[in-house]
């Protein structure tokens, strides 16, 4: 019986809030009707709120007080709006809180409870509904009414759920509008933000502005001396100057840059009037119904401005030119620096000149004035120090004797009893050849000349003179080769002819292997007696002479200095790494225990006197003189 009361209650109140709805004014309604038509969709504002929560309130009977909390951000966290019901009723604490908790909970939310900032002090039934759409949690309706059963409070509820259809199809517009206007504006920046030329872009820009707009013409100037100039016209990529109407858009751009703010007619931005002539000429052209001119300002410097034309004055109202403003603050940024890369270098150069003129000598840029006076100074002080003009070049060690040892008579090798890297002694055995071919042959030259030997004896007792001569000759002869062959018997053992270190061959692996007459079998260097080799690049060598004293540092000795002395300058050079080199040999002023053949490291030679300044920049100079040399100067 109280379900069908309540029903009845609230069918009679919502029809006697239908006709109230209906009294709004026909002039209201024909400029929301206005409104459509301009932006192509319904605009939700906080008027709207207010009414749907007043029409929900005065629906439902016993309802003390309404409100509606819309968030602020899209997880819900905050709510930033209010609109209350009735008017002079203020939200309170209670209302608030069971807002944020039907949020979280994502469902109505029922609940008796005593409200603290209310005056009256009675227990009030609180509702609260949240509006969601897509998962994305818009906003939350809380009432606070007189006590009622638990089916009422159901149907209350079931009230709301209804009646929160409309409002949530308004928020969702309201938050799509914004999304559309953030989504134009990043449009706009990558448009301009290409790598195509600048006059290109800017009229990709201006054609999109005129499409989602709904403009006739949108133009973009710069300023060219004390003028602005048109650099691009929508949907007409080649444009004459001279025309009018073109003449009249530049003509108002000046005017509202020099009054630094926007101008349109009819006037929907600012609320103070402002210099229109220039645009009053403009609306005077065919075809123009009303005009809105915004400058570019970036770090407040203005760097252009932007037309908008429609045909029409109802086109133009508060939120487009809001949107407008909104799209001129994001692209001027990206407009100021495409015109900037669009100078030529000479006026680049000359900017770049009388800024640093500018924070050099004029007011303000302390940091800037102590770096370039510290800058001074350490050029000066350059300048004036005096230090040693030292010459770099990569270097290594190598032994002032290399001799090798090489195969005396093709064999094969019998044993190998050293190998590259030992230190050996004077006549110390390094490997040894087979040699019983020679053996053979000894006993056979041995055997010849006893036979010849005999062959004599038998001449001399016979007194025969012709075959004593004879077989004195064939006696000779034999102890000759006997002689040669001994000989390639002592060559078979291979042995050192100086104390030092071998530097090459390694024969342990080839025992057994043919070697052939002449072949290199090892290298070895005095372990005591070394020198440096420099490679020195052919734009110093001039400076180097015999006699001149440096220094070396090893990658194996990083932390020793090794003196030494210029000996000898090849006049050979040698393309290698990447340049031709000269070698240049040096002699160790002190003897080094450490040292090996083949150490790497680099070598620093005193060649004169200078400062600074000059020895860091000589070399520099020298190659840009022959450059230029080169180049016909």
């Amino acid at each position: 019986m109280k379900t069908s009361s309540l029903r009845t209650a609230v069918s009679v109140e919502q029809a006697s809030a239908e006709p109230a709805a209906d009294k709004t004014p026909k002039s209201s309604a024909a400029r929301h009707v206005r409104g459509r038509r301009s932006t192509g969709a319904p605009k939700t504002g906080p008027s709207d709120v207010k009414h749907w929560l007043s029409w929900q309130c005065q629906m439902i009977s016993g309802v003390n007080r309404g409100a509606v909390y819309i968030t602020s951000d899209a997880r819900a966290e905050t709510l930033a709006q209010v609109t209350c019901w009735p008017a002079d009723a203020e939200c309170t604490a209670t209302m608030r809180s069971l807002a944020i908790k039907a949020l979280h909970n994502g469902a109505g939310l029922i609940k008796s409870l005593l409200d603290k900032d209310d005056g009256r002090r009675e227990v009030l039934d609180h509702v609260a509904y949240p509006i969601t759409r897509s998962g994305q949690r818009l906003a939350v309706v809380v009432l606070a009414m007189e006590m009622r059963s638990e089916e009422q409070r159901r149907a209350v509820l079931q009230l709301l759920q209804w009646g929160a259809i409309w409002l949530e199809r308004a928020l969702q517009r309201q938050t799509s509008n914004r999304n559309d206007a953030a989504a134009l504006a990043l449009q706009s920046v990558a448009l301009l933000a290409q790598t195509l030329p600048f006059p290109v872009v800017a009229h990709q820009f201006c054609s999109l502005l005129a499409d989602r707009l709904g403009c006739a013409r949108v133009a973009v100037g710069l300023p060219s001396g004390l003028q602005l100039q048109l650099l691009a016209v929508s949907h007409q990529l080649r444009f004459d100057r001279r025309m009018a109407l073109l003449s009249r858009i530049e003509a108002a751009m000046e005017e509202s840059v020099d009054q630094a703010r926007a101008v349109s007619l009819p006037m929907v931005i600012g609320d103070e009037p402002s210099l229109n002539r220039a645009h009053l000429r403009l609306l005077e052209e065919p075809g123009v119904g009303a005009v809105c001119t915004l400058p570019l300002v970036s770090n407040e410097q203005t760097v252009g401005a932007l037309t908008l034309l429609w045909d029409k004055a109802e086109r133009l109202d508060r939120p487009t030119a809001k949107l407008a403003s909104r799209i001129v603050a994001d692209v001027a940024p990206v407009l100021a620096l495409k015109q900037r890369d669009a100078r030529p270098w000479w006026r680049r150069a000359r900017e770049g000149g009388v800024e640093f003129t500018h924070r050099l000598l004029g007011a303000g840029y302390l940091r800037f004035k102590m770096i370039a006076v510290s800058l001074l100074l350490g050029v000066a002080l350059a300048g004036l120090l005096q230090t040693d003009h030292r010459v770099t070049a990569p270097a290594a060690t190598e032994g002032t004797l290399q001799q090798a040892v090489v195969a005396p008579l093709a064999s094969y090798l019998l044993a190998a009893h050293a190998r590259a890297g030992d230190s050996v002694k004077k006549d110390q055995l390094l490997a040894v050849l087979d040699n019983r071919e020679l053996l053979l042959e000894r006993e056979r030259q041995l055997s010849e000349r006893d036979k010849h030997a005999k062959e004599y004896q038998e001449a001399l007792a016979a007194r025969d003179r012709a075959k004593i001569s004879i077989t004195r000759a064939r006696v000779a002869q034999a102890e000759a080769r006997l002689r040669l062959v001994e000989e390639q018997l002592r060559r078979t053992e291979l042995r050192a002819p100086f104390a030092g270190t071998l530097v090459s061959g390694d024969l342990s692996r080839t025992v057994g292997a043919p070697v052939e007459r002449g072949q290199l079998l090892f290298e070895i260097v005095p372990s005591d007696a070394y020198r440096i080799s420099l490679q020195v690049d052919e734009h110093d060598v001039a400076n180097l002479q015999t006699g001149q004293r440096g220094s070396l540092r090893l990658a194996g000795m990083p932390h020793a200095t090794i003196p030494f002395r210029l000996s000898r300058i090849l006049p050979i050079a040698a393309s290698e790494r990447g340049g031709n080199h000269f070698r240049v040999e040096a002699e160790l002023e002190t003897a080094v225990p450490e040292l090996r053949p083949g150490m790497q490291g680099v070598a620093k030679v005193v060649i004169g006197q200078g400062s600074y300044l000059w020895v860091w920049t000589h070399g520099l100079f020298d190659r840009l003189r022959l450059w230029a040399w080169s180049v016909g100067f």
